[in-house]
């Protein structure tokens, strides 16, 4: 009965450790399940974003905003919402391919918000 206690326990434990992670960087290589980040590419070195690079799986679940799977090319900017499956590598749940500031596939006409606060559509 004890054995049994400490395995339930030690297995909500693993469960419980699943983070929701939020990452942001630059495609540096695609695969057919996946591809990986260079996250934070632009941060400065002696801020507190991390660095390094990423591990990003997805699947038929994974939803992909404004994009596609097929939009995904290495140079191109993208922001992933998943769990973290290992200290490097995220499951993602939501993504979203980015073609300089804005996602690949917006629709024309669509109202962008710089960071500045100006408006302008897109054509």
């Amino acid at each position: 009965m004890l054995v049994s206690a400490f395995v339930l326990f030690v297995t909500a434990t693993a469960f419980a450790q699943a983070r929701l992670e939020h990452v942001w960087g630059r495609v540096s290589a695609v695969t057919k399940s996946g591809f990986e980040v260079d996250q934070n590419f632009n941060a400065d070195p002696q801020s507190g974003y991390r660095r390094g690079k990423r591990r990003i799986t997805f699947n038929s679940k994974t939803k992909f905003e404004e994009s596609t799977r097929e939009d995904l090319r290495v140079g191109r900017t993208v922001d992933i919402i998943g769990l973290e499956t290992t200290i490097s590598g995220v499951e993602a749940a939501r993504v979203i391919v980015y073609e300089g500031n804005r996602p690949v596939r917006m629709p024309t006409g669509a109202r962008v918000t710089s960071t500045n606060g100006s408006v302008h559509v897109e054509k």
